[in-house]
């Protein structure tokens, strides 16, 4: 008997304890709700300062164990370029379980003392109506939320499966889930999300229905806000194949893309690497081999790269909100000359792209490309560039490529372009020998390449005005006159490339001639 009544006495203390900290929690988070907010905002008026979005929170009720509150995103009244229409609203519910050990953790055997665990679902309004039809009337996305102490969260977000079609098109979408976790004041961000699949038919500009696959999906970033609170850190892309067809028959896949980046600080600088990769290309079925690339950059000036991205994002979503007024050909100008306009501010900190390698490999061998670039900040210049090639003297400090293709190789990958377009057989490999056996002897003849070891070879390098090619010294003006480009003399007769001493037997008049690569038009 004093057994028992120990224990129920136990058990009233632990409950009353809990029912008190409970409320405790409860209250502070109500306090603490309009400081969040306001975070919230500042967050939304650094990153989209034109989107004129606030956010507010409403209704809340606070319980013993759980409380309820509405946030909602609404347009602010101080941005021409609104997104959201006067009156619209996107509305989330949350259900906020009170610590130290809410009832949504403990049913998921999770004894971490926590602050709160919040349940989140979208809530159906005008604004997002089309997203509700798409998942059958259930609430796009959910969340279920874990709030430390600390302030730090772990969100599960899960986005619904959708099978949508209006029309001739429709979307697939197998649902997604996605791991997000924070620190309190958003300077850490982990996130790891998976999806199944996604695939999106619609008509083409010819009438044919075409359909773009994506399987495997995996993405997954580890960032961190630098002195100039840009994120970085590491991320991975990952998809497992990517196809395309039409009408129904197979026109192209790609297996094992993966694209993996990495940046850090180094003093004022930022330094980082990406890597592209893909495990094999296949088009028509036709074997095309395998392909990676990585892009090294170094002495990227932190300040230079927050401002540019500052300016440039702020310029391209006045852009985007003109773009309905606009020809999409004018658009596309207009965007490219945008960006051309910010990227010498890029160039404070006298950056260098590494790109080591650029490959592509097939089961002939492997042709590769590697190229460094140091550029220079053109603003240190002591005088005003008068002509293009004193521009490139501002811009550009030292250039190194060396350029690799087996014959084998090329003579390989332009055979399986030979049967895409239609060749069979034996004509589809001497078509692509004589090809290939024409671009080294041009390659050549222009001095632009040599051939070593039956591969296509060239070297280049660029310092002070001086070209070196493949061996063969001259000046910037000087090589550009191979080319006439901007006004570049031509080289004297007496150092004009003389021909190359083992030279392709030219194409017979009678060979077929080869044709140009071009995407193949389909039947109407």
């Amino acid at each position: 008997m004093k057994k028992s009544l120990v224990a129920v006495s136990v058990i009233v203390v632990l409950g009353a304890a809990w029912t008190g900290t409970s409320w405790y929690t409860g209250k502070m988070l109500e306090q603490n709700m309009g400081d969040t907010v306001a975070e919230a905002n500042s967050q939304i008026q650094a990153h989209y300062p034109h989107a004129g979005i606030k956010l507010v929170y409403q209704d809340y009720q606070r319980g013993i164990f759980s409380s309820t509150v509405r946030f909602v995103a609404q347009p602010d009244g101080n941005s021409p370029d609104n997104v959201l229409q006067p009156g619209d609203e996107i509305a989330f519910l949350e259900t906020l379980d009170h610590g130290p050990f809410p009832a949504a953790q403990l049913k998921k055997f999770n004894l971490i003392p926590s602050a709160a665990s919040v349940h989140t679902e979208l809530q159906n309004t005008p604004a997002v109506k089309d997203l509700f039809d798409m998942t059958q009337g259930k609430s796009p996305v959910t969340a279920e939320t874990r709030v430390g102490y600390s302030g730090d969260t772990a969100s599960v977000i899960n986005i619904q499966p959708i099978d949508f079609q209006k029309n001739n098109s429709r979307l697939q979408f197998s649902g997604a889930t996605v791991n997000l976790d924070a620190d309190k004041d958003l300077k850490k961000v982990k996130i790891d999300t998976k999806a199944d699949s996604l695939a999106f038919t619609s008509p083409n500009q010819w009438g044919q229905l075409e359909k773009i696959t994506l399987a495997g999906l995996n993405l997954t970033s580890d960032t961190h806000q630098s002195q100039s609170q840009l994120y970085i850190g590491g991320g991975n892309l990952n998809a497992d194949n990517i196809g395309i067809d039409i009408d129904n028959k197979d026109v192209a896949q790609v297996a094992g893309f993966k694209l993996n980046s990495q940046f850090d600080e180094e003093g004022q600088n930022l330094k980082g690497e990406l890597n592209y990769s893909l495990d094999s290309l296949k088009i028509q079925g036709a074997d095309f081999g395998s392909g990676k690339l990585t892009i090294k950059l170094d002495r990227l000036d932190e300040q230079a790269l927050k401002q540019f991205t500052d300016t440039y994002h702020q310029q391209a979503m006045d852009l985007l909100q003109k773009s309905q007024q606009l020809d999409p050909q004018i658009y596309q100008q207009q965007a490219t000359a945008l960006l051309l306009s910010n990227l010498p501010i890029l160039l404070k900190g006298n950056p260098s792209i590494n790109i080591d390698p650029l490959s592509w490999k097939n089961s002939k061998g492997e042709s590769t490309f590697n190229l460094k670039l140091d550029l220079k900040d053109p603003t240190v210049a002591t005088s005003q560039a008068q002509t293009e090639d004193q521009l490139i003297s501002q811009l550009v400090s030292n250039v190194d490529a060396k350029l690799n293709i087996p014959i084998d190789m090329a003579t390989e990958l332009t055979t399986q372009t030979a049967k895409v377009e239609g060749y069979t057989g034996d004509d589809a490999e001497k078509l692509a020998k004589q090809q290939v056996q024409g671009l080294a002897a041009m390659g050549q003849m222009f001095k632009l390449t040599t051939l070593q070891d039956n591969a296509i070879t060239s070297s280049f390098h660029y310092s002070d005005n001086q070209v070196d090619l493949n061996g063969q010294k001259m000046t910037l003006q000087q090589f550009a006159g191979l080319f006439g480009v901007f006004g570049g003399p031509a080289i004297p007769a007496q150092q004009a490339p003389a021909q190359p001493e083992t030279q392709a037997a030219p194409v017979q008049p009678d060979a077929p001639v080869p044709p140009t690569v071009v995407p193949a038009q389909p039947t109407k």
